[in-house]
Formats: structure tokens, sequence, C-alpha cells
């Protein structure tokens, strides 16, 4: 009788490590293997956030599809539009191979300057469907913190030199409309499930890009 209760309990246990295996599964589905992008090693899922003019961005937005995600701001002289030309040569790729190019979302750490309408304009130049965001830097401190991003205001101080302060940390009144601000360069993909599972590190290639893209 002993014995009998024991297999009982061990195939008890068996079942539910077997189960806890298969819901862990469930909620990280795996990747095919990307030979550019930096998969994470653990799929982070995101939080709730609310950006736009009318808080019509919120985490829904990832749900069903894949999202390739950059965070910048409009009045960025080099990198950004940079990113924003190479994403769309991306976009060229994906069509030309048959295959749906994931949504990009710009996020822009600019909220002081880059308005909604300006976000739209400023995305469309380089493919109508790419979607320019932005909000109360709490909120986009959330997804911020999700995948790592470094942001700083840096601006032109009195004695020459320039200065890097925290985005939301006063600077001279003269230097309102002309920082800079140095961000984080990467691409991040966020899967059907709103978790971030990898990353494209700089130097970005379209070519490069579009191969990982296409094994999705």
């Amino acid at each position: 009788m002993k014995k009998s209760k024991a297999i009982i309990a061990a195939g008890i246990i068996g079942l539910s490590a077997l189960g806890a295996i298969v819901a862990n599964n469930m909620q990280s589905p795996s990747l095919p293997t990307l030979t550019t992008a930096y998969v994470q090693p653990k799929q982070i899922t995101l939080p709730d956030f609310v950006l736009g003019d009318n808080n019509q961005y919120t985490k829904a937005l990832f749900k069903d599809k894949w999202s390739l995600v950059f965070f910048g701001y409009a009045s960025c002289p080099d990198i950004c539009p940079t990113e924003l030309y190479n994403l769309n040569n991306v976009a060229k790729i994906m069509t030309d191979a048959g295959k749906a190019m994931p949504q990009v979302l710009f996020i822009s750490v600019d909220p002081q300057r880059d308005s909604h309408e300006m976000l739209t304009t400023y995305t469309h130049f380089y493919n109508d469907d790419f979607i320019g965001m932005t909000g109360a830097s709490a909120e986009i401190d959330k997804l911020v913190a999700s995948f790592g991003v470094i942001y700083q205001k840096t601006f032109l101080a009195n004695n020459g030199k320039y200065v890097s302060v925290p985005y939301t940390a006063p600077i001279p009144e003269d230097q309102r409309n002309s920082y800079l601000i140095n961000h984080s360069s990467r691409l991040y993909l966020v899967n059907p499930q709103g978790q971030y599972v990898a990353a494209f590190a700089p130097p970005h290639s379209a070519k490069k890009i579009a191969e990982d893209l296409l094994k999705l």
C-alpha cells in the first residue's frame, strides 16, 4: 500500500512538473535562431503604459503582431534619421520577400519638444506605416526601464563644455530649445505576446536585420 501511495505521489509530482514546463513554454515561445539580433536570456513582459495625445497607445498595441521599437527624438541630427531610413529599407526587403514587416514604433524620449502630430509627420516622412508616439516622461520611463534604454539631456554650459543631465533636470533657459539627447540606439524586437525578446545592436544593416525577421 505504501509503495502504491509513493508511486501515485511521484506521478502527481511528475505531472505537476510537466505542467509547469508546458506553462513556461506557452508563456515564453521559442525563437528561431537569429544571427544578428541578441536574444534576451529571459523574455520580458512589457508593463502597462499610456502614450499618445489621446492616450490611444497602450500595451494592447503589441498584441498579435511582431514589433520593432526604437527610442529617439525628432530633433536628433543623425542617429534617428539614419535608423528610420534603414528601417524603411528593411520594410522594402520584407515586402519584396512577400513577408509582413513588423510594426515599427518610434518612441520619442523628448516630450517637451515633440508633439504627437510632429512625430506622425516625422515618421511618415520615412514610411507611412511607421508609428511615432510620446507622452508623459513617467509613462515613457516604464518602457525605458523594461528595455534598458539610457537617455540624457545634453547642453552647452556657460563654460563652453557639454553637460549631460537626467531628462527632467532643469537646464539654462537659453538652452531649452537647442539641447541634444544622448540615447541608446538599439532596435528592440517584441513578440506578439507583448514580450521583449531580442535586440539589434548598432551599427544596423537593413539586409542583416531583414534576414532575421524573415525567420519569424
